[in-house]
């Protein structure tokens, strides 16, 4: 079982406070949930522990090991901002090829939309399908952990409902850490949860805790 730990991390952006001693753990069967407003810090904290963001402190170690910059170190972590991964041109069998994927075909092959796209550039394909191919990708690369930035922003429900499974197949053998804004789909599909609430990261057990932080305004609204 591996173990990635995040602590004594603090960020500030011309004087704003965004993030504050931050701690979060993840080890292998967990999918970390990471629910917070926008602009709270999410997608730093993902940058900071992947190591392509610095803050004022950080500590990121695997298995107990420090580690500067965690992507340098090969097989350790793959990250999918929420800006999106990968190039164009590629199409979803040139990314089996990179990833060395081929001998996990038969799972990736259970969902329709990789199945009759397999050979598309992704710059022709819908926004959504573009998302699901590089979810999925990540998730079944070679990995200790995977980040996963706003993974179901702007997919549609059905596509959300056909990954959900594969994150949790996945977890068996890696730990994931997804934040996303839909809080009901991570609150169904994570394991573990932690709220980014003024600049700090709270560990939460209960979904009414969401209210408790400020995150639910109104009943089941943000």
């Amino acid at each position: 079982m591996n173990r990635l730990e995040t602590d004594s991390v603090h960020l500030t952006f011309d004087g704003r406070k965004i993030l504050s001693n931050v701690y979060l753990k993840c080890q292998t069967g967990d999918v970390v949930g990471v629910i917070g407003r926008n602009g709270s810090g999410k997608s730093c904290l993902m940058k900071i522990i992947f190591g392509s963001l610095q803050g004022e402190n950080q500590s990121v170690r695997v298995n107990g090991v420090y580690h500067k910059q965690l992507y340098r170190i090969p097989k350790a972590i793959h990250f999918m901002p929420q800006e999106g991964l990968f190039m164009d041109y590629l199409t979803f069998k040139q990314l089996i090829e990179i990833f060395r994927l081929e001998h996990k075909l038969d799972q990736l092959m259970e969902i329709e939309e990789l199945h009759i796209n397999f050979n598309t550039k992704i710059g022709e394909l819908s926004g959504g399908v573009k998302k699901l191919i590089e979810i999925m990708s990540l998730l079944y690369a070679d990995s200790m952990f995977t980040l996963l930035d706003e993974p179901f922003s702007h997919l549609s429900p059905a596509l959300v409902e056909k990954i959900a499974p594969h994150i949790e197949r996945q977890s068996k053998v890696k730990g994931i850490i997804l934040t996303d804004h839909q809080y009901r789909t991570v609150w169904s599909t994570a394991n573990k949860y932690y709220i980014l609430y003024e600049s700090n990261l709270k560990e939460i057990y209960e979904f009414n805790e969401l209210e408790r932080y400020g995150y639910l305004m109104e009943k089941g609204t943000i």
